[in-house]
């Protein structure tokens, strides 16, 4: 656990400053109910376009209204107030053997911050243009469950660590939509509860139980589901990218949270219902278009929407309801007495944001002015920021001119993605160096090997072969025929072979030179250049 230093947390006790008269009256309360309800202002005309409204059989139009809740958790060697290994939620290990006494809240045990914790957030929050406050606080959050050990959750309900910021999504017709962040805090996560392995029990596995998440709570701006799969993908995207968190969804990393209400544009809001427990972007779209559905159904029929938390059954493609809200719950939040106020030296601030390099709207804005790339193929390589950086440095690695990015690209897009796909692995996983890649690619480029057996030779690398890829071209016999006379005397000898085919092409058949082709490749076993081949085939069968 690193301790926090004086110049990153203040010393003094936080009931000094809350008796002062600027911070009780000033000290505003950041909740989530605000932001998807109360203060959402709605359409007062129909400017936007068609496509942020739905349309019912009837052809009236409804305003879809939604607020997203992010919890991720920080990458961090260490739980936010302990020193127990951050494992995230990786399965296999033994239940409850990375718990402290302070995660299973014994009498007597205080948290400690964790400074890398706090740097996540720092991070998270410059990413996304947000103000760093420079003097935050932490807050008790009281409710009931087997798996919140202490009774309460740490976590930053009036003065968070991050205010502001926004997010700028690219949507499928053109346009752009603007998505504000009202702010970030930083909170504990609580263990986790499981279901389906006792037929009477629950049973409880506190592993996660302290994690470090960061809550990055929306305002309630977006008005369709694809808006909402968009900014989660962008977001998730930028976590990596910073480094501030792994955020796959499929391992509890990323957690969202979806407000929905619909109402009839220039009409006050809907009745909000609470999403939960989707683990993907797709299935979170699905569940908001599901469930604006049937909120649409209920309201035509004249019946209430009721304040309720729902899930999504994706082989039914239906929400259900999962527990009833009456009203608003009483979390009777208080100051935490254990913790002094967070005080963030500018300088430390500076520092992080200097470190943290290129964002990814940038990298994608140079990488296509630089290498004539499209945008597909630009956002294709952003996804990872590793496999941007190595395409850039294989254009230039050990070689005086460079290589065309061009010729690069369909090798990383194609062949190393399916290879990621395929295996269920990571760009920084895979068995491929910068030096195999480079040689691999001036193998194809100087014709020594064909990109027909390059992919075999591409594939061995990737599953662990570590000889050079020349070395291995050499030992499978597949380099490619480099004598141009045994190649234009065997592409002759095809042509004479197949006296019913040459017929056929002579009089307009054009399709038939592929068979000539395919013949070709089957005698060199893939090792002939296509290019010769074709020209070598086309002087013998254009000239009658």
């Amino acid at each position: 656990m690193q301790s926090l230093k004086n110049s990153i947390v203040g010393l003094h006790k936080r009931w000094s400053l809350l008796n002062s008269t600027a911070n009780v009256i000033n000290r505003r309360s950041y909740t989530t109910q605000q932001l998807t309800n109360g203060n959402i202002t709605h359409t007062d005309n129909l400017n936007q376009c068609s496509n942020d409204y739905i349309r019912d059989k009837s052809g009236d139009l409804w305003e879809l209204v939604v607020g997203v809740e992010i919890h991720a958790q920080t990458k961090t060697k260490e739980k936010l107030f302990s020193n127990s290994a951050n494992i995230g939620s990786v399965d296999g290990l033994q239940a409850n053997s990375r718990v402290s006494f302070t995660d299973a809240a014994f009498p007597g045990t205080l948290p400690i911050l964790n400074q890398s914790c706090v740097e996540q957030a720092i991070k998270t929050g410059i990413s996304i243009g947000g103000e760093i406050n420079p003097v935050s606080f932490f807050d008790r959050k009281h409710y009931f469950y087997q798996d919140l050990p202490l009774g309460y959750q740490i976590t930053q309900y009036t003065d968070p660590i991050v205010r502001g910021g926004k997010m700028i999504l690219t949507l499928n017709d053109g346009r752009q939509h603007t998505i504000r962040i009202s702010h970030i805090q930083l909170e504990q996560d609580s263990g986790k509860s499981i279901h389906d392995m006792h037929p009477t029990q629950s049973l409880v596995d506190l592993n996660r139980a302290g994690i470090g998440l960061m809550e990055i709570v929306s305002h309630a701006d977006f008005r369709s589901s694809e808006q909402v799969g968009l900014y989660i993908k962008k977001l998730q995207h930028l976590l990596k990218h910073v480094g501030s968190s792994d955020a796959n969804m499929q391992l509890g990393e990323l957690r969202c949270d979806i407000n929905i209400s619909v109402h009839k544009p220039n009409t006050p809001l809907g009745t909000r219902v609470e999403l939960k427990n989707m683990i993907s972007p797709k299935a979170i779209m699905s569940s908001i278009n599901a469930e604006a559905k049937r909120q649409i159904q209920l309201l035509e029929q004249g019946l209430p929407i009721t304040r309720e938390t729902r899930g999504f059954n994706q082989e039914t493609g239906e929400t259900f309801h999962m527990r009833t809200k009456e009203g608003e719950v009483d979390y009777r939040f208080f100051p935490e007495p254990d913790l002094p106020p967070l005080v963030i030296n500018p300088t430390w601030i500076e520092t992080i944001r200097e470190s943290l390099g290129e964002m990814p709207e940038d990298m994608k804005k140079r990488i296509i002015s630089l290498y004539q790339l499209s945008d597909y193929e630009a956002s294709l390589l952003i996804e990872d920021f590793r496999i941007a950086l190595f395409f850039e440095k294989s254009i230039h690695h050990n070689t005086q001119e460079p290589r065309l990015a061009k010729s690069i690209l369909p090798w990383i897009t194609r062949d190393i993605f399916s290879f990621i796909n395929d295996n269920n692995t990571s760009f920084d996983q895979i068995n491929l160096t910068i030096d195999q890649f480079t040689e691999f690619l001036d193998l194809i480029k100087t014709d020594y090997l064909s990109p027909r057996t390059g992919k075999e030779i591409l594939s061995l690398i990737l599953k662990g072969d570590k000889r050079s890829p020349k070395a291995i071209t050499d030992a499978l016999g597949l380099s490619q025929i480099s004598d141009d006379l045994v190649l234009d005397q065997l592409c002759q000898s095809v042509v004479l072979a197949h006296p019913k085919e040459v017929n056929e092409y002579r009089s307009g058949r054009d399709r038939v030179f592929k068979f000539f082709v395919g013949e070709i490749m089957k005698k060199t076993k893939g090792r002939s250049s296509p290019e010769k081949v074709n020209t070598f085939l086309r002087k013998y069968l254009d000239n009658k």
